[in-house]
C-alpha cells in the first residue's frame, strides 16, 4: 500500500468511524432518556411500554426504509453522497427532537431520524472495505467498531448528566461537526472505476433473481439477530425485566447502556483482531456467537442476585456481541460492488429492524407468561441464537477475497 493511497484510506476509516460513534449515540439516547423524556411529557407510567415499542419501532423503520433508499443512492451515485446526505438529515431531525411537545411528535422525529441514520454505517464499511487492501480490511473496520461503540457509551453518560432535551441537541450537533469532517474524504476507486461499466447498479432486484444471493443475504440477516435482540430488548426494557426477576433495586437504563457499550467497544476490536489471527471471517463469528450465549445464559440465571452483577454481565454480553461489526464485513465481501452499499446498508438496518418483530413479540411471550418479562426473554434469545448459529453455517468463507467484481 503505497503512501498516497494509504493516506486516502487512513482518512476514510477516522472519518467512518466518527460516523459510527454519531449514529449509536443517536441510536441508544431514546433508550436512555426514555424514563426522564416521558416524565417530562406527562405520558402516564402504565403508557410507557406501548409508547417505548412504537418510537422505538417508527425509528426502525425509519431505518429500515433509509437503509434501501441510501444504499440503492450508493451505488448509483456514489459512497460519499451518502455520507453527505444521510448525516445532514440526521442532524436535522435529531435537534428537532429536543423540542417535542407530545408523543406523536417525538415519534415522527425518531422515524426521520432513523431514515437518515440508515445510510451511515453501511457506505461507511463499503468504502473502508473498497479502499483497504484485503490483509488490513478486517483490522480498519474492527477499529471503525470500537470507535463507534464508544457513541453508545457517551450517550449513556451525557443522559446521566444532562436533560433530556440537551442529549438531543448534543447528538444534532454531534452531526454538524461530523459534516464538516466529510469533505476530507475521496470516494471509492472500485465505485469511480465502475463508472465505464455496463452493469446495473444499486438494482435489490439482483439479489431476488438469485436463489443464492438470496439465501446468502437471508443468512446476513438471521446471524445479526441476537445482536439486536440484546439492544432493542434487553436494554430498553431493561426495567421491565429486572422487575420479573425479582430486583428491589430496578437498573438505570444508561448505566446498563454504558457497561454493555463498553463491552461492545472492547469486542469489536478483538473480534477483528482475532478474524485476523484466524484468517477467518466466519470462525471468528462463531468464537463470539458462542460466547455470547455463555454469557447471555449466566445473565438470566445469576443477574437478579446484584444490581453490580446486573451491570457486569451485560458489559460481558456487549464484548460479545463485538460480532456484528465483522458481520458487515462479511456482508460486504459477499456481494459485487454494483450492489455493495445496498446490500450492506439494507442488511444493516434490517437486522436493525429486527427489533420490531421481536419487540411484539417479547410483549406477546409476557403476555403468554402472565405478565412476566424475564421468561419471554429467555424463550426469544434462545430461538434467536439457534437460528443464527445455522445462519452462520450457510455463508461462505470471505476473508481472501478480492472485492473488484460484480454480480
Amino acid at each position: 500500500m503505497n503512501e498516497k493511497v494509504g493516506r486516502k484510506a487512513i482518512v476514510g476509516v477516522i472519518v467512518s468511524a466518527l460516523g459510527f460513534f454519531v449514529d449509536l449515540y443517536d441510536i441508544i439516547i431514546f433508550s436512555a432518556e426514555r424514563v426522564d423524556s416521558f416524565s417530562s411529557l406527562s405520558i402516564p407510567e402504565s403508557d410507557w411500554p406501548t409508547h417505548t415499542r412504537d418510537i422505538l419501532n417508527a425509528q426502525m423503520l425509519g431505518m429500515l426504509i433509509g437503509g434501501f433508499l441510501w444504499g440503492t443512492i450508493g451505488d448509483k451515485m456514489g459512497r460519499l453522497k451518502v455520507l453527505f446526505g444521510s448525516i445532514l438529515v440526521y442532524s436535522i431531525f435529531t435537534l428537532l427532537n429536543a423540542f417535542v411537545k407530545d408523543v406523536d411528535s417525538y415519534m415522527w422525529c425518531r422515524f426521520l431520524a432513523g431514515l437518515g441514520l440508515a445510510g451511515e454505517l453501511g457506505a461507511g464499511i463499503t468504502l473502508v472495505s473498497e479502499q483497504m487492501p484485503g490483509k488490513f480490511r478486517g483490522m480498519a473496520v474492527a477499529l471503525v467498531g470500537g470507535i463507534g461503540m464508544l457513541g453508545a457509551v457517551t450517550a449513556g453518560i451525557i443522559a446521566t448528566f444532562f436533560s433530556w432535551q440537551t442529549s438531543f441537541i448534543i447528538g444534532g450537533l454531534l452531526g454538524i461537526v461530523l459534516l464538516l469532517l466529510r469533505f476530507s474524504v475521496v470516494e471509492s476507486g472500485l465505485f469511480t472505476g465502475m463508472g465505464s461499466k455496463q452493469v446495473a447498479k444499486g438494482d435489490f432486484s439482483i439479489i431476488l433473481r438469485s436463489r443464492n444471493r438470496s439465501w446468502k443475504f437471508l443468512c446476513v440477516l438471521l446471524v445479526g439477530m441476537p445482536g439486536w435482540f440484546a439492544t432493542g430488548v434487553l436494554i430498553t426494557f431493561t426495567r421491565e425485566i429486572a422487575g420479573s426477576m425479582g430486583m428491589t433495586t430496578l437498573p438505570v437504563a444508561a448505566t446498563v447502556i454504558t457497561f454493555n457499550f463498553l463491552g461492545f467497544a472492547f469486542g469489536d476490536p478483538l473480534c477483528g483482531f482475532l478474524s485476523q489471527y484466524l484468517k477467518s471471517r466466519k470462525k471468528a463469528i462463531f468464537i463470539f456467537l458462542a460466547s455470547y450465549s455463555f454469557f447471555i445464559a449466566l445473565f438470566f440465571l445469576f443477574a437478579s442476585q446484584s444490581i453490580f452483577l446486573y451491570y457486569l454481565l451485560f458489559a460481558f454480553m456487549g464484548l460479545s456481541v463485538g460480532f456484528t461489526i465483522m458481520l458487515l464485513t462479511l456482508t460486504a465481501e459477499q456481494f459485487g460492488t454494483n450492489i455493495r452499499t445496498l446490500v450492506t446498508s439494507s442488511a444493516l438496518n434490517l437486522i436493525r429492524g429486527w427489533v420490531i418483530p421481536l419487540s411484539f413479540a417479547f410483549q406477546w411471550g409476557a403476555v403468554w407468561f402472565n405478565g412476566n418479562y424475564y421468561y419471554s426473554a429467555i424463550l426469544i434469545a434462545t430461538a434467536a441464537l439457534a437460528i443464527a448459529f445455522f445462519a452462520l453455517s450457510q455463508l461462505e468463507e470471505t476473508y481472501h477475497k478480492n472485492l473488484d467484481f460484480y454480480e
